[in-house]
């Protein structure tokens, strides 16, 4: 059990795994398309998909010719997303960072907020509903 939490922390502790992960929140990628997105090469992007899926952060699926990596399940996405792993992506070179990167990041924190508001009005409504079905059930 400890083994699979230092696996999992281990994975996290990588710039371009992170990268990964912070587009994989948003959806589904084929293995070709991160190495653009990251700036690797296909080799090293193959790596890092590989350590993410051993540490039972990613699935993925064949299509084809085509591997379609997401994150494993619903869990992991809202720790991912409590981590603030949503907001790792790069908007521009670090060697030209402008007032617009610090517009993205506000906007991405912003976007995390009202996700994190509509994900908490979905829990409240559900458990409103199954209090008035036991009520029902009792009657």
């Amino acid at each position: 059990m400890l083994y699979n939490k230092v696996k999992f922390f281990k994975a996290l502790g990588d710039e371009t795994r992170l990268t990964i992960l912070s587009y994989l929140l948003e959806h589904s990628y084929c293995a070709c398309d991160f190495s653009s997105l990251t700036k690797k090469d296909q080799t090293t992007v193959s790596k890092h998909l590989k350590v993410l899926v051993e540490a039972d952060i990613l699935k993925y699926e064949k299509k084809g010719r085509n591997i379609i990596y997401s994150i494993k399940n619903r869990e992991i996405e809202c720790l991912l997303r409590s981590l603030g792993i949503r907001d790792v992506k790069p908007c521009c070179d670090r060697q030209q960072a402008s007032w617009l990167c610090f517009l993205v990041v506000a906007e991405n924190r912003a976007g995390n907020l009202i996700d994190e508001e509509i994900e908490d009005r979905a829990e409240s409504e559900a458990k409103d509903k199954s209090k008035v079905n036991l009520q029902a059930k009792k009657k």
